[in-house]
Order: C-alpha cells, then structure tokens, then sequence
C-alpha cells in the first residue's frame, strides 16, 4: 500500500494533532482580544456566540465564519480585520511559523494555510 501508513497510532496522532492545534488557536483568540480589549470583552464574545448561535468556546475552530461575522458586526469590518489579522499573527507565534501578511486574506483562510504548513513540514 502506497501513501501514508494507517491504523489506530496515526487516528491518535491525528486526533492529538487537531486537539493541540485548535488549543492553540482558542487561546490566540482569548489572548489576542484580552490584549487589545479587555477579559470582559472575550467573555462577552464567547455568551453571545453561546446564546445566539449555539457555539462553545471549544467549537469556535470550527466556526471560524461566525466568529468573523460576530466581530464584524460588534466592531465593523476593518476593526474586525485587524482583530483577525492579530489573532494570526499571535497563532502562527504559537505554532512557530512565520506570517506573512496578506490582507485580503480571512482568518479562516490563515487558519487553513497555517494546518498545511505544519502538514507539509511533519
């Protein structure tokens, strides 16, 4: 069989991965928003998500659209660029990558460049 190995060790490698790589960009986004606004604020964010979309703080890497559209209506559209564009910034420190600022690219987009960079690299 040709391509990667399969079989219970990598689903847990795989699984470990996912974990720690979204660990890391839930306190990006944590830090990131506590740095710039304030603890009330990330804790206001993660209630509103909760009441009005049914997101947990654990679901947010999943959700990455919704988070957007929440800032962007808090903040309007480029405060909620820069607040994304820090976030990144702060997430590929976490995961020692170097960023490149592209600015019309969307946290989801960055989020997804930054899982093949570390796909390619493993």
């Amino acid at each position: 069989m040709h391509g990667r190995p399969q079989g219970p060790l990598v689903e847990l490698q795989q699984t470990q991965f996912s974990r720690e790589f979204n660990d890391a960009l839930v306190e990006s986004i944590d830090e990131t928003i506590t740095e710039l606004l304030s603890r009330t604020v990330v804790d206001a964010l993660y209630v509103h998500l909760q009441t009005f979309h049914s997101i947990s703080r654990d679901e947010v890497p999943y959700r990455l659209d919704t988070l957007f559209t929440s800032l962007e209506r808090t903040f309007g559209v480029r405060s909620s660029q820069t607040i994304t564009k820090a976030i990144a910034r702060k997430f590929y420190l976490k995961l020692g990558l170097d960023f490149t600022d592209k600015p019309t690219r969307s946290l989801l987009e960055r989020v997804d460049e930054a899982k093949m960079k570390l796909q390619e690299s493993s």
